[in-house]
């Protein structure tokens, strides 16, 4: 299973800096350059259809966006200073 520090460097050294870029632009990069496993796409919950690996994503995005190391727009779109 991918880590978050893992997701937290593919961030840094595959989404530009400088322009607002959208979440989904940002799984795309994760799921193509990460090292995705059978438990990566699992659910994340019992009543969700979506991948544990993107619940991961956001919980990295949240993060760094409370240490001011991404910037949120307030909808859909991060910004790497």
């Amino acid at each position: 299973m991918i880590r978050l520090p893992e997701i937290w460097d593919m961030i840094l050294t595959y989404m530009p800096r400088g322009r607002w870029v959208s979440l989904d632009d940002i799984y795309r990069m994760v799921k193509r350059y990460g090292n995705l496993d059978v438990e990566d796409f699992e659910p994340q919950s019992p009543t969700s259809d979506i991948p544990k690996w993107k619940r991961n994503v956001r919980n990295v995005l949240q993060y760094r966006k409370g240490t001011g190391e991404i910037q949120w727009d307030g909808d859909t779109r991060y910004l790497l200073p």
